[in-house]
């Protein structure tokens, strides 16, 4: 049984240091079974040995099956994790994680599963707060395990829920917090009224941490619940939680928002009742970490309100956004940040005419943001507003054209590739954006060769949008040309991986005419220089001719382009003769009649008459791959 499944990864190798520090005699250790061993180590073994076994558990339990597991592994397991003193946190950490490996591959049943309750009740008990919440992860990961056995009998709902129950009312806070990362599983698990009432007396406990874990999951409940008849009864403590003392407690209230499900938003005039004023008053709230952690999830709290796309509530949209636009102009540079990076979900959430009265006047203020990261974000938000149809193509002409030409001369190349690698989905756009494309050839030219990269790769685009009289006017020598034989390879590379759209909007003659001649002499002149750029220029060819082939075109692009891959297989360089066999392995494939003609008379010819002379073994390598992807 594989142990790849396993959350916690592969058992470490076996350690003959660990086991020669056992006090055990080497006879006696080698008639030990899997269990024995694993019980001397953590018995008499050092810490260093103790660690070393508790990594090792899925091995054990694995080696011993589902029934030794269940009659010995278990038992001791729950021992060591009820023993006083308590054993090092690092080993019921351990512990916590490795179990998770039981289920389902040995412990699969209902009963079986259970036996590990009271392992998960300790470890939830503890002190430490890594082990709480890994034991949080392992009950959930038990409940979803033991879902494909609903409904559950009486006797395991009982169990689950009695467990619950103890641990709401503990004395002491830990155990209490561990319950509220569990009690929403367990409702979506057992759908038993009686954790809804446990997880109220939490929300109400006197200790602000009980409390701040009653809000971090609230969300997730009220989602279980799935109805607001179901969850009338949590509004007045979640009502509370929002307004509590404890700005810590605040802030996962409010968002809590954000996860309770699209369910509630089937009723939005319960939603504008309830959840809506909580909302209002998250955004206006006076520490910031209440707006900061509202303003990271704002679009789908927005969402699950419900008002969207009804024009009886257009008035509850609005002030939504305005609650929006309250966080967008924060005091705080970290509320800001996070706010602009909803901002697009809120263009589509919204509609153009929320857009334009809320969100328009405040685009200038965020492209001129004092913060990088701000600037970044209100980039990338610009970018992604402009897909999916909402806004009118004029509209983003007028309102985001001048905002990308600001951006393009930003400062930090961060903010500049923010709208580089997304500018190509408005392609169709930049005919009507001058001051774009002005900031697009300056920029060919950047210090900073990631700039430059994304120069590269848009310049195809840039064909397309503004035709081929202009690139081939304006931005064939000045920047393609130089981008091409840039001394970065990765900005080569871009330009290469350009070919197919070059290609495609251009057609086989202008590429005869215009972009091939420019590489034959291009490599002409690297014939006795640089056999990076001679590489380049093949790989070039390869793409066009892969273009060819798979646009299906007319032309002689295509013959023209396997010439010149034929000539790089006699370079001197043998890295240049690999890659002009690995770009003859991308054109043997062609299903043409006139191309397989040309493979069969020319190609094979060629590659087999290379393999008879080549010495390099790489070179060998690639001309055997080329062979071999020939079609038979």
């Amino acid at each position: 049984m594989s142990l790849s499944l396993a959350p916690a990864g592969i058992s470490p190798p076996a350690s003959l240091t660990l086991a020669r520090s056992l006090p055990v005699g080497v006879d006696e250790l080698s008639q030990m079974g899997p269990f024995e061993l694993y019980k001397t180590q953590m018995e008499d073994g050092n810490t260093e040995a103790k660690v070393d076994a508790m990594k090792r558990l899925p091995v054990v339990a694995f080696a011993m099956g589902s029934a030794g597991t269940s009659s010995k592994l278990l038992p001791y397991l729950q021992g060591l994790a009820l023993k006083q003193p308590v054993i090092e946190d690092e080993l019921l950490l351990l512990m916590a994680k490795q179990m998770q490996t039981f289920v389902p591959a040995l412990l699969n049943t209902p009963k079986q599963i259970l036996e590990l309750l009271p392992i998960v009740e300790r470890l939830g008990a503890v002190e430490e707060t890594v082990v709480r919440d890994q034991a949080v992860v392992l009950m959930n990961h038990l409940c979803t395990h033991l879902k494909p056995h609903t409904p559950l009998d009486a006797p395991t709902t009982t169990a689950l829920v009695s467990m619950a129950k103890r641990l709401v009312g503990a004395d002491w806070f830990t155990a209490k917090v561990s319950a509220a990362g569990m009690l929403p599983e367990l409702h979506t698990l057992t759908k038993h009224s009686e954790i809804s009432y446990l997880y109220k007396e939490l929300c109400m406990d006197e200790t602000p941490m009980v409390r701040r874990a009653a809000s971090q999951y609230l969300g997730q409940l009220m989602a279980s619940l799935g109805s607001k008849e179901k969850a009338n009864d949590l509004i007045p403590v979640l009502q509370q939680l929002a307004k509590d003392e404890q700005d810590s407690v605040r802030m996962l209230a409010v968002s809590s928002i954000s996860n309770i499900g699209s369910a509630y938003g089937k009723t939005p005039e319960w939603t504008k009742e309830f959840l809506l004023p909580l909302l209002k008053d998250g955004s206006t709230d006076l520490s910031w970490r209440v707006r900061h952690n509202l303003a990271k999830s704002f679009s789908s709290a927005a969402e699950n309100l419900g008002f969207q796309g009804n024009t009886r509530y257009a008035n509850d949209q609005s002030l939504v956004m305005a609650c929006f636009v309250s966080l967008l102009a924060d005091a705080e540079a970290e509320v800001r940040a996070a706010a602009v990076g909803h901002f697009a979900k809120m263009v589509h959430w919204g509609g153009s005419y929320l857009f334009t009265t809320h969100l328009m006047p405040l685009l200038p203020a965020l492209a001129d943001d004092v913060v990088m990261e701000v600037r970044s974000k209100c980039a990338l938000a610009i970018m992604e507003s402009s897909e999916g149809g909402t806004l009118e193509d004029a509209l983003i002409v007028q309102s985001f054209g001048p905002l990308l030409e600001s951006f393009l001369q930003d400062e930090f190349q961060e903010v500049q590739l923010q709208v580089l690698g997304n500018l190509h989905k408005l392609s169709h756009l930049l005919h009507g954006m001058n001051g774009v494309v002005s900031s697009i050839l300056n920029m060919s030219k950047a210090t900073n060769w990631r700039v430059r990269e994304g120069v590269a790769k848009l310049l195809p685009h840039l064909a397309e949008a503004r035709g081929l009289d202009f690139f081939a006017n304006v931005l064939l020598e000045p920047a393609w040309l130089v981008l091409l034989l840039d001394p970065v390879a990765c900005v080569r590379t871009a330009c290469v991986g350009g070919m197919h759209v070059l290609v495609k909007v251009a057609g086989q003659d202008w590429m005869v005419q215009q972009i091939l001649p420019q590489h034959v002499r291009i490599y002409n002149h690297a014939a006795s220089g640089s056999y990076l750029i001679r590489i380049t220029i093949l790989q070039a060819h390869a793409e066009m001719a892969k273009a060819c082939q798979e646009l299906a075109t007319t032309g002689t692009l295509w013959n023209d382009t396997v010439l010149q891959l034929l000539r790089g297989l006699s370079d001197k360089v043998a890295n240049v003769r690999m890659v002009a066999a690995q770009g003859l392995t991308k054109v043997v494939t062609a299903e043409d009649p006139a191309q397989k003609a040309v493979v069969q008379a020319q190609i094979v010819p060629a590659l087999e008459k290379r393999m008879a002379e080549e010495e390099d073994e790489d070179c060998r390598a690639g001309c055997t791959e080329a062979l071999a992807a020939v079609p038979k």
